[in-house]
């Protein structure tokens, strides 16, 4: 008897099918107000967390402010909520920057296509952390140096990547080019749990954390 998919599920199944920017808004709009219940809490999306730590232990004092790309409703903020951060949120999806907006955890929050722009948000940044954005059907390693822009001269760089997708999507050929370069230095990777139930579908999935700086 085939277990039925519970609505985490279908959301996170849904959200690897999607294809262009526009797919994301228009996905996004509909499950921005149960994504933090029917997928993050059901399905024990923990990725944010293990984000949010290996920033903690990575980073020095002047790490901050910080630019959290694909923020959605805001998970990494919540996990930063007792730092002493200063922390913006950047997403695609209006819906789900409303949705981050009621928790008060951003200094601002910004509707911005990574695939297109970050026009008036160059060399801001201290620190870019990204959870569950670059992954199959959302961003592509065609957009880490779109991210760049953002950080300034050194900027600590800490973001997940599906770990399926590492290597077939060309992330790594990616990191490897950018360090020999001389773009990034101080690369590191970690491999980590993107959920912490074990009971559902994609419970064994994994992601790679990688950090680095900017030169």
């Amino acid at each position: 008897m085939t277990k039925d998919k519970s609505d985490g599920e279908v959301l996170l199944e849904g959200a690897y099918d999607l294809e262009t920017p526009e797919d994301s808004v228009n996905f996004y709009r509909d499950f921005s107000s149960t994504y933090d219940t029917d997928f993050a809490e059901a399905l024990g999306f923990t990725l944010p967390n293990r984000v949010a730590h290996t920033y903690l232990r990575a980073r020095n004092p002047n790490d901050t402010p910080i630019a959290d790309l694909g923020c959605g409703t805001g998970l990494v903020a919540d996990a930063l909520r007792d730092t002493d951060v200063v922390i913006d949120g950047l997403d695609i999806s209006l819906e789900m920057l409303e949705k981050a907006d009621k928790k008060n955890t951003y200094r601002n929050l910004l509707q911005i296509d990574l695939t297109k722009s970050v026009a008036g948000h160059e060399n801001v940044y201290k620190a870019v952390l990204s959870s569950g954005t670059f992954t199959h059907g959302h961003l592509g390693p065609e957009a880490i140096d779109m991210a760049m822009r953002l950080g300034q001269s050194g900027c600590l760089f800490v973001l997940s990547i599906n770990l399926a997708h590492y290597g077939t999507l060309g992330f790594g050929a990616k990191f490897i080019s950018l360090s020999e370069i001389g773009t990034i230095y101080d690369f590191h990777t970690e491999e980590a749990a993107i959920y912490n139930n074990p009971d559902h579908d994609h419970s064994a999935d994994r992601a790679l954390i990688v950090s680095f700086r900017k030169a």
